[in-house]
């Protein structure tokens, strides 16, 4: 009787344990277009150029509606949405674009045409356009509604269009050019995060039932971001030292020298994010709390530094300047001529800062409390390349003027 107790406890422990930690829900499906308002959208053509038709949105001024984004940003992404062309139709979708420049390029575009019974090219509906063909041929005549799913998480990339896999597991590589051939433009260098627009390539085309999940390591939140800089021009800011400053199609390029273009405003406690471009000679960083240097305009203003660098082993790409280094990270990850993503968060002395969605600095650091913006030229033949530089306020009062210290 004992032997028979003691063999069925050691049958009960050695009976492996069937906890496991709860996985946590997928994201939400959340609805882009719900057949009655433009609310999760804006126009970067006439205000009027897109419209509600029949619970459809259309393009009710062919060539000119310009390219409708959304709202707000993403990187990872599951997107679903139905469209209908009419005859000889040219279209396309936008995704990891900016708000200025033309999201086909500044990201990439999943080809929306009328090319049934085309054999697949670069540009036939399906593609990656300029870059990428589809596998085969899935598109339905002209008048009737197809639908997309466009899977994009990281650098991989999968397409069903009308069911069929059209792009599967492609890599976001060295493929793809701008208008010609020869005008190469990987894939791997453009943003890595950005709006999801609808072209208006001149043709009647409408579209419905979009809709999202958010698969990003660090989505946006639904509002909150104000522009920092208009893409236009200089306004809000102003430099200091010999480094040239330019507004080129919507980038703020700094060039030539040392030097550093301060914003106008102040923030304590706030998130930031820029996209960002170095070439090879680029060193550079995003000044924050910032307060200029009296003894010169080449000197370097008094605040953290979140470091923008290719190759330095120590402060690279993500650090804050001599205060922090990212943990368990030996080297950057950043290249010279691609765009990456840059947030900034300080919040109190909590300061932190992301690249492309990962983690970098995490530290408690006590020295400025409050400062502008500042932007780093520094030395010749350095190149800076900025786009869709926001913020958002942490706190419901702003100071007026840098506090605290700046020693």
């Amino acid at each position: 009787m004992w032997l028979t107790c003691v063999a069925g406890l050691l049958a009960v422990v050695a009976q492996p344990s069937t906890d496991q930690p709860p996985t946590p829900p997928e994201p939400a499906w959340q609805t882009l277009f719900d057949g009655r308002s433009l609310e999760h959208w804006v126009q970067a053509g006439e205000p009027d150029a897109w419209a509600i038709q029949d619970g459809n949105l259309v393009v009710a001024k062919p060539g000119k509606g310009w390219w409708l984004r959304t709202a707000r940003m993403y990187r990872d992404f599951d997107l679903e949405l139905e469209f209908n062309l009419s005859p000889g139709a040219n279209s396309g979708i936008g995704i990891r674009g900016s708000s200025t420049g033309d999201p086909a390029f500044t990201g990439l575009e999943i080809q929306v045409l009328d090319s049934p019974g085309q054999t697949p090219e670069i540009w036939s509906c399906g593609a990656v356009y300029n870059a990428i063909p589809p596998a085969q041929d899935a598109v339905k005549p002209a008048g009737q509604w197809n639908s997309y799913r466009i899977l994009l998480v990281a650098d991989t990339l999968n397409v069903w269009l009308n069911g069929v896999q059209v792009q599967k597991d492609q890599k976001l590589d060295d493929r793809g050019f701008f208008r010609q051939i020869e005008q190469k433009l990987p894939l791997a260098d453009r943003l890595p995060t950005g709006f999801i627009a609808l072209q208006d390539h001149g043709d009647p085309v409408q579209y419905r039932n979009i809709r999202i999940r958010d698969l990003s390591p660090d989505p946006e939140p639904e509002e909150g971001y104000l522009p920092l800089f208009n893409n236009t021009d200089l306004a809000g800011w102003n430099s200091t030292g010999v480094a040239k400053w330019t507004v080129e199609e919507g980038t703020l390029i700094g060039r030539d020298g040392p030097g550093h273009l301060f914003s106008d405003a102040v923030f304590t406690d706030f998130e930031l994010r820029a996209f960002v471009k170095v070439n090879r000679m680029g060193n550079s960083g995003i000044y924050f709390r910032a307060v200029p240097n009296d003894r010169n305009g080449d000197s370097w203003p008094t605040g953290y530094e979140a470091q923008i660098d290719n190759h330095d082993p120590k402060n690279f790409t993500g650090a804050v300047y001599d205060r922090a280094k990212p943990p368990g990270v030996d080297k950057p990850f950043t290249r010279d001529d691609a765009w990456f993503d840059y947030r900034i968060r300080a919040q109190g002395n909590h300061i932190q800062t992301w690249i492309n969605g990962r983690p970098m600095v995490d530290a408690e650091l006590t020295a400025f409390s409050s400062g502008h913006f500042a932007l780093q030229g520094h030395h010749p033949g350095n190149v800076i390349m900025y786009r869709d530089i926001r913020v958002r306020s942490l706190e419901r009062d702003e100071p007026t003027k840098p506090e605290g210290d700046h020693k």
